[in-house]
């Protein structure tokens, strides 16, 4: 397991990330700002972080994260705990989880280091309203986090083993492969909520558009085994779903019939910015652009953090064969 581990990250050792500044790469040893800086990156990227003024490209295996300003190129290394994997900035200061560590960590902006322990395997990093959630899989875990003061201020308990994690203001959406449901948290009290039947082995969720006038937020399922990425309606009270079909009924739409795009091959991750639609099949490094009926192939073998979707609408990616960045337009 571990050889098959370090031939895959040694195959597709390149990232992508669009930044206010511009596309940022990662590839052989060095981060690229494109038509910009080139500074000494890590060796084995993983993750690229972005924030506002600054990049941080994480290594799973140096257990390291390269800080570097947009504006300058100037690079600060970090030392990480075990297996970093994954993480976000607040302001200037930057978020990590060292998943093998148990550890959330707190780069600050300052140079301060702090830190503090989760359950074990946590796997997903994320913000909402100015409070950090970590979901710990094994531990079936999802700790809220006191940003400032690095202190974790209430968890809940909930079935281990979730593939994705997304917050909006209001509820945590997890993803369960095997129970082919959604398990929703509601965050004002920590307590589970709604649970939603998708698919067949759902493993990747997105959130398409926010609710409306006629239809709750929606949010794309990717669903390798079924070769589809669904679409489906997020958690509503009993009022706003009377309410919303008394206007769907007024309108002519009738109930909310939600969508499925087919696929040739399994998709298992699915990502959404603005109009822009892109699913990926990480077992062959395919990328497809989607719509509600289909999915169109647009490269393959691309690894599966060397591509990245662009505020206009477009879609860049590291092809390997040619050992440079291709775009889809926007």
């Amino acid at each position: 397991m571990v050889l098959v581990f370090l031939v895959t990250v040694a195959a597709h050792a390149q990232s992508v990330a669009s930044t206010s500044a511009g596309i940022v790469v990662a590839h052989d040893n060095v981060i690229e700002l494109q038509g910009g800086w080139s500074v000494p990156g890590p060796r084995n990227p993983g993750a690229i972080i972005v924030g506002d003024s600054r990049v941080a490209v994480l290594d799973p295996i140096a257990n390291e994260a390269r800080i570097v300003e947009l504006e300058t190129g100037r690079v600060t290394r970090v030392e990480t705990g075990e297996t970093p994997i994954d993480g976000l900035f607040i302001g200037r200061d930057l978020y990590v989880i060292a998943r093998d560590a148990r550890l959330l960590q707190k780069f600050g902006a300052d140079g301060t280091k702090t830190s503090v322990d989760t359950a074990a395997d946590p796997t997903f990093l994320r913000e909402a309203a100015g409070r950090i959630y970590v979901y710990a899989r094994v531990g079936g875990v999802l700790h809220e986090v006191d940003a400032a003061r690095m202190k974790i201020t209430r968890q809940a308990n909930i079935a281990p083993f979730a593939t994705d994690l997304e917050l909006d203001e209001r509820n945590a959406y997890l993803v369960y492969a095997r129970a082919a449901k959604m398990r929703v948290i509601e965050l004002a009290s920590m307590t589970p909520g709604e649970e939603i039947e998708v698919g067949a082995v759902p493993v990747d969720i997105a959130f398409v558009k926010g609710p409306t006038l006629t239809s709750a937020r929606t949010l794309a399922v990717a669903d390798p085994s079924a070769k589809r990425v669904w679409l489906v309606e997020g958690v509503q009270s009993l009022t706003q779903a009377a309410l919303r079909g008394f206007f769907r009924g007024l309108l002519g739409l009738g109930v909310f019939s939600g969508g499925n795009s087919q696929f040739p091959t399994g998709v298992d991750r699915v990502f959404i910015r603005g109009d822009n639609r892109i699913a990926y099949d990480s077992s062959s490094g395919t990328l497809y652009r989607f719509t509600k009926s289909r999915g169109t192939p647009i490269a393959k073998s691309v690894g599966p953090h060397a591509f990245a979707l662009t505020p206009g609408g477009g879609l860049v990616w590291w092809d390997d064969a040619v050992r440079r960045l291709q775009k889809l337009a926007d």
